[in-house]
């Protein structure tokens, strides 16, 4: 009777995992449904209207920022493929592939300081493989990369003060820092965090602040 009792129990404990690695893959399935490689842009009045696709990551695209410069519009991406991708909204075409990145990128910015000040046409683009790198689209290059954080980081954002010289950083290492983009210093570190840091904003009163 016991031996039957232990045979019932191991049973059980074995019908047990097998619903929970059901339930797992069912899970991951979901999320395999919801996450997308595509890029949609979409109709402001109609978002069942899809005005254009662009196609080309392998994987999810994470981050997605757009600008314009010179007249002409574009769109970068960044995605768990490792890549930061640049597209031409009106010719709906990929114009720019990097893949500097060794892991996946969380997001991607426009820098409108080195535009302004510049004339440069950079990406800003934050990585799970813990840097921060700035990417010249236009001539296909690398410029600074920023490799403080001790863990992946997370969001990026430019000050909306000074035409966007500063830089904001998040983490997994629990902080913010503060980069001067001009001189490519990192001038403080914010610890308050007692985890992930996982997006960074700046208050548009210190804005009105430093006008």
């Amino acid at each position: 009777m016991e031996k039957l009792k232990e045979d019932i129990k191991l049973m059980d404990n074995e019908i047990q995992k097998i619903k929970e690695k059901q339930m797992k893959n069912k899970r991951n399935n979901i999320n395999d449904n919801l996450s997308t490689s595509n890029i949609n842009m979409l109709s402001t009045f109609n978002f069942k209207l899809i005005l254009k696709t662009f196609t080309g990551h392998t994987n999810w695209v994470r981050s997605i920022d757009y600008s314009a410069f010179d007249d002409d519009q574009f769109i970068c991406s960044g995605s768990s493929d490792c890549t930061i991708r640049v597209w031409d909204v009106d010719n709906n075409k990929q114009i720019q592939l990097f893949n500097g990145h060794s892991n996946s990128v969380s997001c991607v910015k426009f820098s409108s300081y080195h535009y302004q000040n510049h004339r440069q046409n950079i990406i800003c683009s934050s990585s799970l493989d813990k840097t921060i790198r700035f990417l010249d689209f236009k001539h296909n290059k690398q410029l600074q990369i920023f490799n403080i954080h001790t863990d992946c980081v997370t969001g990026i954002e430019f000050s909306p003060f000074n035409s966007g010289r500063y830089l904001y950083s998040g983490s997994y290492d629990n902080t913010i820092r503060l980069w001067d983009v001009e001189t490519s210093k990192q001038l403080h570190v914010f610890n308050g965090h007692e985890k992930v840091v996982w997006c960074v904003d700046i208050s548009p009163l210190q804005s009105n602040n430093n006008k």
